[in-house]
């Protein structure tokens, strides 16, 4: 019979929800539980104790990613963990990291669950549609350029992954997700830059951004603009090279 082990870290403010944490990890996730999102990862809406919460269920890893969360890296429920827990340090919004859990089967990582609190707003998808756009973007270039003052890398910044809540008149709130792919203390200016690659599918929304960056951080506005430009032109041209490569074996 396979060995299995749990692995359950709970942020000390939510030692009331153990139990019943602790039941989805070994239980399964409850069939009421609410499907928000699925693709590579599944997101659930589950209430505990009269309080919304997020639960995140990982991708089960291949073979050779197996190896790696065990042997080599730190799984990806942990580092979204202890990543929000570190950005929420530096004075930037996260929603609440609550707990994470690992399940390993037969000593190799097999499930991994990470569990936030729900916070209100909407993502920036699609945000030449959003009302007070300037005011908006505006706010927005000032946090990120917050961010990279502060060394912080956010590899996965897409608009999905940035949830605003507020308005011009009271101003806004940014909650950063999906921070498991997040690195701090970089002060690499191309890394950094990086993150402008996909955070519009429109060069010239990407370029309306940059400017605006640029007026925050206090630098020409051409060359903010360039390297915006020149982030984004190279992540395309990857993900053409990957869907040319996806399709030599098909």
């Amino acid at each position: 019979m396979t060995s299995v082990r749990y692995n359950l870290v709970i942020n000390p403010d939510y030692a009331w929800a153990k139990p019943e944490i602790e039941s989805w990890i070994k239980n399964g996730i409850p069939a009421d539980a609410e499907v928000i999102f699925k693709q590579r990862n599944t997101v659930y809406r589950i209430n505990c104790g009269g309080q919304s919460m997020i639960v995140k269920s990982f991708r089960l890893p291949n073979a050779i990613n197996k190896f790696v969360y065990t042997r080599l890296r730190k799984s990806k429920a942990y580092r979204s963990y202890y990543n929000s827990l570190h950005l929420i340090k530096l004075g930037f919004l996260s929603p609440t990291p609550i707990a994470y859990a690992e399940v390993k089967r037969g000593g190799m990582l097999a499930e991994s669950y990470y569990i936030s609190a729900e916070v209100e707003g909407n993502n920036i998808r699609h945000w030449e549609s959003i009302a007070d756009l300037d005011f908006l973007l505006a706010a927005f270039a000032a946090d990120l350029y917050r961010l990279h003052e502060a060394g912080v890398w956010h590899k996965d910044f897409s608009p999905g992954n940035v949830i605003y809540s507020g308005n011009a008149s009271d101003g806004y709130k940014f909650n950063y997700i999906d921070v498991n792919r997040m690195e701090f203390n970089v002060h690499d200016r191309r890394k950094l830059m990086s993150m402008f690659r996909s955070i519009n599918e429109f060069p010239q929304y990407t370029a309306k951004f940059a400017r605006l960056y640029a007026r925050a951080a206090g630098v020409p506005e051409e060359i903010i603009i360039r390297e915006a430009a020149e982030a984004q032109a190279r992540y395309f041209a990857k993900q053409r090279r990957k869907k040319a490569f996806k399709k030599l074996f098909k």
